[in-house]
């Protein structure tokens, strides 16, 4: 036997290519899924609008002087039938912030099949930048291992849905990857400002901020608050007065939506999601207590470990809880949203080879990747069949993300910490 043939059999196992050829299932039907979908958006099939449909008109409001009626669901309506070629059947809520309707007036004043397919191309530009980052971060990992993740990311169900949906969380995934980075270079002031992007989809930034507060972070937050307060306040003032107030009521009224404002509650990825599909009811009693449960213990998983972060695992670690905790305390929560587990994915498995760099540890982080892989490409499509079960995956990884986390009390810590503490520094979420 070869010493590359010995290689390769240290590294796989029967167990190995089972979830190997699960995710390459998983894969190509997610590329053959993409192609169909891209196809109906080209010829404007009957509802491939996605929901660029509704960003697409709050622009085009905006634009010609009706942002006043940016959160009046009959004009969303009417807005989304006039510039729609195609037909559809229900029209698409705008929740995001004013300023993210002024991102897309731009693109309102192309055709709709035109801008979306733009819009499309930015965001595939934005994540390959964005898979750049995420690479960097596994400088000192395997090769193979990289390739992996990157391809992983690349086809993984949320990445692609955020992408031909027309949505902007891979806006928000670049504002928590830039965030980490100024954070831990100790450029604090820059990483509020970074992290106040993610305001165009505030509950996805709860989390960094109650971990910011926790550890008494004061400069990212000021800078958090200032660039979030301008983004917010500032469009919103200068289009409407009354936008803000409209906007908040809007919100307010989606706990109670179900397929109304194509909110579709039985299909969400979180403890929502899995209540309605089950019930066939979207009654707030039935849901929100249970969501507020796992808030609650999410957070106390999550408090002491963001308070006592002090190595640099200890810090990815609690900005991966911060990143993971709106995915299962959310009470709005797609598909696309998951998107937001790539970062927390890398750090885990960055710290995973520097703590353990053995073929054993390569393989077993292999096996996790594919399988996590899987789950995220076949539960998606097990919601749309009935039954969304999305949930107990995001809790699985939160879990092992606060107990199981690679380089806490570990024989290796020392040497763990000597490596990050050279190629980054530690003590802080920044640098002192």
């Amino acid at each position: 036997m070869t010493a590359r043939a010995r290689s390769l059999a240290a590294v796989w196992s029967p167990h190995l290519l089972g979830s190997a050829v699960l995710a390459i299932v998983a894969a190509a039907s997610a590329a053959g899924i993409y192609g169909v979908v891209l196809a109906r958006i080209a010829t404007n099939a009957y509802g491939a609008t996605g929901d660029f449909l509704s960003f697409y008109a709050a622009g085009w409001l905006v634009r010609t002087g009706r942002g006043g009626e940016l959160y009046d669901p009959a004009v969303m309506e009417w807005a989304q039938r006039l510039l729609y070629p195609g037909s559809f059947e229900q029209p698409i809520g705008y929740p995001l912030p004013v300023f993210a309707a002024w991102l897309f007036a731009p693109f309102s004043a192309l055709p709709f099949t035109p801008a979306f397919f733009l819009w499309m191309a930015l965001n595939t530009a934005l994540l390959a930048l964005l898979l750049r980052a995420l690479a960097s971060q596994l400088a000192d990992v395997p090769r193979g291992l990289r390739l992996c993740f990157v391809s992983w990311a690349a086809f993984a169900l949320p990445t692609l849905a955020a992408i031909v949906f027309g949505q902007v969380d891979l806006i928000v995934l670049a504002s928590l990857v830039a965030g980490h980075r100024l954070l831990r270079s100790g450029r604090a002031r820059l990483a509020g400002g970074a992290l106040a992007l993610a305001t165009i989809k505030p509950h996805l930034l709860a989390g960094v901020v109650l971990c910011l507060l926790a550890r008494r972070e004061w400069r990212p937050l000021l800078s958090l608050t200032v660039g979030g307060a301008a983004l917010l306040l500032i469009p919103a003032l200068v289009t409407a007065p009354a936008a803000l107030l409209a906007n908040v009521r809007l919100l307010v009224s989606y706990p109670a939506s179900n397929q109304n404002l194509a909110v579709n509650a039985d299909v969400m990825s979180n403890w929502r999601g899995f209540v309605v599909s089950l019930t066939g009811r979207s009654d707030l009693l039935l849901w929100l207590p249970g969501l507020v449960a796992l808030a609650a213990g999410g957070l106390a998983l999550a408090l002491p470990r963001w308070i006592r972060a002090r190595t640099a695992p200890e810090l990815d670690q609690a900005y991966s809880l911060a990143v993971l905790f709106p995915l299962i305390a959310s009470p709005h929560l797609h598909t696309q949203s998951l998107v937001l587990l790539l970062l927390p994915a890398a750090l885990a498995i960055r710290c995973e080879w520097i703590v353990a760099p053995t073929q054993e540890r390569a393989r077993a982080v292999l096996n996790r990747v594919l399988l996590v892989f899987s789950g995220l490409f076949f539960l998606p499509f097990l919601a749309i069949q009935g039954l969304s079960l999305t949930v107990f995956l995001l809790l699985g990884l939160y879990v092992w993300t606060a107990v199981r986390w690679p380089g806490r009390a570990s024989s290796l810590q020392a040497w763990a910490e000597s490596v990050f503490l050279r190629r980054e520094g530690a003590g802080s979420l920044q640098n002192p």
